[in-house]
């Protein structure tokens, strides 16, 4: 009985020391030191930088407001007239970038009266229509458009070529008559010499300013001597032109 617990006991003293005895002896590592690498640095190519420039901000150009109305045409030069209206003769001109001053108006205010820009002391009709106004225009005064008259006359006297004194010789006359802007033209022929006569008036109407013929009295008989013929304009003015002739054989 002692010789079997005696037994067991060895064999559990050997267990326990197997337990406590590893039977492969840990390996122990060495650390190896890692390899130096050289690195042949690369320069890194430095950038240029660039500072923004600001823009510069527009500047707007303030044009004042003129504190007497003007006028400048829109897109061609224009005629400036005698009159409110295109038949009126065109005595002066506004040139494209020009400014004139407004000094009236017609009463519907579609022609201005403008100073005018060729003739200092001087005025003129424009159209509303081809112009741009700028400037206070409520006070702008309404100006009485001109009357157009009679600026020139001239007659002739057209002479047969055979002369027979103490006969009847027929004489033609001519005349032309020019306004500078619409008008009735009250006019009379005039003879006055060895034997003198003088028409009735008439009158022509004209619708724009130009140049018209006028009626003439037909043939006149005349006998020998010396003659005036007068195309005489009694309105609306007083102007005439005169033609001497003699009719001799």
């Amino acid at each position: 009985m002692r010789t079997r617990r005696l037994i067991f006991l060895l064999i559990l003293g050997s267990l326990m020391l197997a337990c406590n005895f590893p039977l492969v002896a840990p390996i122990t590592q060495t650390p190896t030191a890692s390899p130096m690498v050289t690195t042949i640095g690369t320069a890194t190519p430095v950038l240029p930088t660039f500072t923004p420039v600001p823009l510069a901000s527009p500047t707007s150009t303030v044009i004042p407001t003129p504190t007497t109305p003007v006028v400048t045409p829109l897109t061609v030069n224009i005629n400036c007239r005698l009159g409110p209206d295109v038949g009126y003769d065109a005595i002066s001109a506004l040139v494209l970038g020009q400014m004139a001053q407004v000094a009236g108006r017609n009463d519907d205010s579609s022609w201005w009266y403008i100073h005018d820009p060729q003739n200092p002391g001087g005025y003129c009709w424009i159209s509303a229509d081809v112009v741009s106004i700028a400037g206070p225009v409520a006070g702008i005064p309404i100006i009485a458009p001109p009357a157009a008259i009679v600026t020139k006359v001239t007659v002739d006297a057209s002479i047969p070529s055979s002369i027979m004194c103490g006969g009847p010789n027929p004489v033609d006359f001519s005349g032309n008559i020019t306004t500078n802007g619409p008008a009735t033209v009250k006019f009379q022929w005039e003879i006055t010499g060895d034997k003198s006569n003088t028409t009735s008036p008439q009158t022509l109407d004209f619708t724009a300013a130009g140049t018209v013929s006028a009626p003439d009295p037909g043939a006149y008989n005349v006998d020998c001597g010396n003659y005036t013929i007068t195309l005489h304009i009694l309105s609306p003015n007083d102007i005439s032109a005169k033609k001497n002739f003699k009719i001799s054989p």
